[in-house]
């Protein structure tokens, strides 16, 4: 009888505990009704007396006008969405420290300033369209996805305290003049482009990144990166310098377009998964900062007035070779001879100063090979080179931010090449 009144006993206290946890849930008006939208701020006042809110906090409409603020409330188990308040000048939820969900600001016309001072954890920022915003605070040191579009922010101060994040992209803010992140890690992919035209960007606490993709940027620095899991592109920057440490990219290298650029450093770079594509740079008379390179795991392509290029270390090219100068003093028998030995798999070899060209074309259906070699005169062009130049040319956005950042369009372009070089 001991026993089972002990196991009775055991059963209430455990029933008494589940009773107190019910009891310390979140109030019936500390719940978001699903699909309802606030639209004034007597409405976020109704939630002053909350700590935490259950639900999708929508906010929204005309008629919520000037300030609004979101007092007290600490956490958010849902979204804070703020959508289309076309009417609202200034937002604060200063307390808000956690939000379980989202928090997206789209369409706020008005809009120019909001503030998050304590906010700590959130799954995903969206700022897109705010034309009047100058100034965000944060005190974020993580979050899953932040994407800032098409706003008149000069700075994203309130993100540089950020050390990891799955997806960050920041496009098209034309007053945007300067990153100076803390960025640790991105594990998946760091996109910016189309913002101010003179745009600093420092990443020099990144320390590697799935894929990264610089835009219509003046300066990046990169100071600890050392591994990209996937793909690294420069594209259509005003960039003099480009000096990485990294030692390994596990997709394509691209490097396309930066009119400015008299330098490029990767002398640490030893292995590219994918392809290499070094085209339409046009002060870049020296490439000597791939000297370490050893294996390419796609297609080689090298397009440009340059009178050097040092590919010494390089030991294996899986796919094809497309080498094209305008300049004469560059010569083409270290590619020749790794082409020779079939340290160039492609079915595809062309190599072309402003004096001679060679190309090789390996028959797919019967293994034969064709080679012919002729002076530049001849007219020889090859579809790579002008695939290059007709993308990089069409992809320059006129008015900087004003064009619509396309992630994958760089990829395209490279995709492209690499279907003309296999």
């Amino acid at each position: 009888m001991q026993y089972k009144t002990g196991v009775a006993t055991a059963a209430l206290l455990s029933a008494t505990a589940l009773a107190a946890n019910s009891t310390t849930s979140v109030p019936s008006s500390c719940s978001i009704k699903s699909g309802s939208t606030v639209t004034a701020q007597a409405q976020l006042d109704q939630y002053s007396g909350c700590q935490s809110l259950v639900g999708d906090l929508n906010i929204g409409g005309d008629s919520l006008t000037g300030s609004a603020s979101l007092a007290n409330v600490e956490e958010i188990d849902g979204s804070l969405n703020v959508v289309n308040a076309t009417q609202l000048v200034s937002f604060a939820a200063d307390k808000l420290s956690s939000i379980s969900g989202s928090l997206s600001m789209k369409q706020l016309t008005l809009l120019q300033s909001a503030s998050f001072g304590s906010l700590q954890e959130v799954d995903t920022i969206q700022f897109i369209t705010l034309p009047a915003i100058s100034s965000i605070a944060t005190n974020l040191k993580s979050l899953n996805s932040l994407e800032i579009s098409d706003t008149n922010l000069e700075s994203i101060d309130g993100f540089n305290n950020l050390e990891t994040v799955t997806d960050f992209n920041v496009n098209n803010n034309k007053n945007l003049a300067k990153i100076d992140s803390k960025l640790k890690s991105v594990s998946d992919s760091l996109q910016v482009g189309y913002n101010g035209d003179e745009a600093d960007v420092k990443f020099d606490n990144l320390v590697w990144a799935n894929n990264i993709t610089l835009r219509d940027v003046s300066s990046a620095s990169f100071a600890k990166l050392t591994k990209v899991n996937q793909s690294l592109g420069f594209i259509n920057n005003s960039i003099e310098s480009l000096n990485l440490s990294v030692g390994t990219v596990g997709g394509t290298l691209t490097v396309v377009s930066n009119d400015d650029l008299t330098d490029l450093d990767f002398s640490n770079l030893t292995s590219v998964a994918g392809g290499v594509v070094v085209a339409n740079n046009s002060k870049l008379s020296n490439i000597d900062g791939l000297s370490k390179l050893q294996t390419i795991g796609g297609a080689l392509t090298v397009i440009g007035n340059f009178s050097v290029l040092d590919l010494d270390s390089l030991k294996s090219v899986k796919g094809g070779a497309d080498v094209e100068t305008k300049s004469s003093n560059y010569t083409c028998d270290s590619l020749k001879k790794l082409q020779k030995n079939n340290a160039i798999q492609g079915d595809a070899f062309v190599c072309k100063n402003g004096a001679t060209s060679t190309s090789i074309k390996l028959s797919s259906a019967s293994g034969s090979e064709t080679a012919s070699e002729s002076s530049a005169s001849s007219g020889t062009k090859t579809a790579t080179a002008s695939t290059i130049s007709s993308k990089s040319s069409s992809s320059k956005s006129s008015g900087g931010a004003g064009a619509q950042m396309a992630p994958v369009s760089f990829m395209g372009a490279v995709a492209a090449v690499a279907v003309a070089l296999l």
